[in-house]
């Protein structure tokens, strides 16, 4: 039986963790400052900065260049990618 799940939930994993609230509360408070950030956007930056520093890479805010979306017709699916500036 052929299972036909989003392309979505192919590309990308969830990942939960608990915190305390005064953890939460301190979190919302940078997510205020920082414009509004939503907290799943604060999260996911953090993530990447972390991932960033352990392997020594460059996350993709330290490159200069543009994000971009394009669609494969034979896949009939978008993807991200980011083209950059040399």
């Amino acid at each position: 039986m052929v299972d036909d799940k989003p392309v979505r939930e192919e590309d990308n994993k969830l990942v939960l963790a608990k915190i305390s609230r005064d953890e939460y509360v301190n979190l919302k408070s940078i997510c205020k400052r920082e414009n509004n950030k939503s907290v799943n956007k604060k999260l996911k930056e953090l993530i990447q900065q972390d991932i960033a520093r352990v392997f020594n890479t460059k996350s993709t805010q330290q490159i200069k260049g543009q994000a971009k979306k394009f669609f494969i017709p034979s896949e009939n699916r978008f993807i991200d990618l980011f083209e950059v500036e040399e």
